[in-house]
């Protein structure tokens, strides 16, 4: 049989770009949610597809999220059904209840779920490098998962410039930057992954995590009622999209 034999001129194009024509795909991934429900809305078919390949998979939430002014509608309802109000500490408490039903339903395994409390709204580049450096250590020769530094979300774009620094810096070898799904039709990406066939149910559920009404046991459905679009469109797509 005959060698087929690349261009040198591609091989170096290839190299000059950054191209990854030839590297191992890491069988260790770390995620990185700022917020609960980023997740599974924007990260979820990317979690998904690791697991489907037998990789481990680490997820990480930035913060409690208690900055959402959906906690005025979630006292709202709760008032029509004659029950208190909650605090913005409670209202935070069920958005992690919320974001470890998610991950469950995702399969991901209960000691790779790490849970911070960064100020939601204000979140520090510096902060999220120190964690990021953290999970570098735990995980070695990972490849990290963060929402993109393009994102016009302040606390999603600094997730991104936090991971961007680190791998331009040499401390963590491999990074893609995810698209929150809100953001499908405005920002530019290279690749996508969907939800695996087999997994779809998996999927459905971590998105219904969110749309628990459950006061008795501290779920108010607090990522549906907050962002109910973006559900919609994670549905419809099955899909996470990134870039380098």
């Amino acid at each position: 049989m005959k060698a087929v034999y690349l261009p040198v001129i591609f091989l170096l194009s290839a190299f000059l770009s950054g191209c990854t024509l030839f590297e191992k795909e890491p069988e260790t991934s770390v995620f990185y949610a700022p917020h609960a429900d980023d997740e599974t809305l924007s990260l979820g078919p990317s979690i998904l597809r690791q697991i489907d390949k037998g990789h481990e998979v680490a997820v990480v939430l930035l913060s409690h999220g208690e900055a959402s002014q959906s906690i005025n509608k979630i006292n709202d309802n709760l008032t029509e059904e004659s029950l208190p109000p909650i605090t913005k500490e409670e209202f935070g408490n069920s958005r992690v209840k919320e974001f470890n039903k998610s991950v469950e339903e995702l399969g991901v395994k209960p000691d790779n779920v790490y849970i911070y409390d960064l100020p939601d709204g204000a979140i520090k580049e510096e902060d999220i490098m120190d964690i990021m450096k953290e999970m570098n250590d735990h995980y070695p020769e990972a490849r990290h998962h963060a929402l993109s530094y393009r994102d016009p979300h302040r606390d999603h774009a600094a997730s991104g410039e936090a991971l961007k620094k680190l791998v331009e810096d040499g401390t963590i070898p491999s990074a893609l930057y995810y698209l929150p799904v809100q953001e499908f039709e405005n920002l530019d990406y290279d690749d996508t992954y969907s939800v695996p066939d087999e997994f779809s149910d998996e999927y459905e559920k971590s998105l219904d995590a969110y749309r628990i009404w459950e006061p008795d046991e501290g779920f108010y459905s607090i990522g549906y009622i907050s962002v109910e679009p973006y559900f919609v469109k994670a549905e419809k797509y099955g899909e996470s999209r990134w870039h380098r």
